[in-house]
């Protein structure tokens, strides 16, 4: 009988050591977890923080690579101003030690373009970079100047969609909806598109403009102007185009609403001199190279031709249906300020018009 009791004793004791392990081991596993989340949480902290800490320094940098964006405007402004007080004028070197944008200043006199790269840590004022690009609106061709339907416009027409790398076949489609979009009746040209035929048949309805552009932009509304016809790309296969894709270049780096309708010979591209009456590659590119060989009486180099009559001595058999479309001077200005602050990026993008000593913003757009 004590044995029995003895042995049940023992049994209980043992019941209960194992009983208080497992409690325990319980216990320990419960510590652990509430470790494991407690560390969890400070990571997950310690992560958003870095984050805000990141989008704190982000937007900072932001906000200051804008306003070096719009010091860069500040300073197009003032290069525009020297510039237009240089026309006329011969280059002075004395100027030129006194005064670091001069010479910038006079290659825009000069009916150039501009590229600088201004970084401030150079002059002790701060850190960022100023990315500036200022190029004469005349480098482009003014396509409201070409809205009366003319032998000589439906020409210049054909020479931008070749230039665009445009398939002909849709030169009928694309000139006829220019002209009736600009003009004022609403009546449809054989290839063309007015208000009542097409455009208020489209998803989202509109009517045809009627008048001249506001923007070049303005384009993308009328028929058969599409994103690969105005920026470039791949033609679609299909339809009337059999084959493969059709390489476009796009026409819209040849095309603005602005200025005379005359061209800036000293800043205009090869591809626009092209189209001029009558001005093939040959020409466009003996223009480019005369105006890159252009040097004063210092032998300093120039930003191109004093005045078309010098170009025309040049090549004197430049055409005489185009000598009427030629110009070195600009009041109108395209102008790109990018402000750089440790890789964030800011950027703004103006055209704008300089008279009277003053500068007046025709379009604006702001990018990242």
């Amino acid at each position: 009988m004590e044995s029995i009791t003895s042995v049940t004793n023992h049994d209980r004791r043992a019941g209960e050591v194992g009983g208080v392990g497992r409690k325990s081991g319980s216990a320990l596993i419960l510590v652990l977890w509430v470790l494991g989340l407690l560390s969890m949480m400070v990571a997950s902290f310690a992560f958003e923080a870095h984050i805000e800490i990141r989008l704190t320094g982000f937007y900072r940098d932001r906000t200051k690579a804008e306003y070096l964006a719009r010091s860069g405007l500040d300073l197009a402004e003032l290069l525009v101003f020297k510039s237009q007080k240089m026309l006329g004028t011969e280059r002075d070197p004395s100027l030129a030690e006194t005064d670091q944008w001069y010479e910038t200043a006079y290659k825009l006199a000069e009916g150039g373009t501009v590229d600088l790269v201004h970084d401030l840590a150079d002059h002790g004022v701060g850190v960022g970079l100023i990315r500036l690009s200022i190029t004469p609106e005349p480098a482009r061709r003014n396509v409201n100047k070409l809205i009366e339907q003319t032998p000589v416009n439906d020409e210049t027409w054909e020479r931008i969609l070749d230039m665009g790398g445009i398939p002909e076949e849709m030169w009928p489609t694309l000139i006829d909806s220019f002209y009736d979009w600009t003009d004022i009746d609403d009546a449809s040209r054989p290839d063309g598109a007015e208000t009542d035929d097409y455009y208020a048949n489209l998803d989202k309805p509109y009517r045809s403009k009627n008048g001249p552009l506001d923007t070049a932009g303005e384009l993308s509304l009328i028929k058969g102007f599409s994103p690969v016809v105005l920026d470039g790309g791949m033609m679609p296969t299909g339809g009337r185009f059999e084959g493969e894709d059709t390489a476009i270049a796009g026409i819209w780096d040849l095309l603005t609403t602005y200025g005379d309708g005359k061209v800036n010979i000293n800043a205009a591209s090869e591809r626009v001199l092209q189209t001029l009456p009558e001005v093939d590659a040959e020409m466009a590119q003996a223009i480019v190279s005369q105006r890159q060989a252009r040097v004063d009486e210092a032998g300093k180099d120039r930003s191109g031709f004093k005045d078309p009559n010098e170009m025309l001595a040049l090549i004197p058999d430049f055409p005489a249906a185009a000598r009427e479309l030629l110009t070195t001077t600009s009041t109108e200005f395209r102008i790109t300020s990018t402000g750089d602050l440790n890789g964030v990026l800011r950027t703004i993008w103006c055209i704008v018009r300089f008279t009277d000593g003053r500068m007046r913003v025709l379009r604006w757009r702001e990018d990242d």
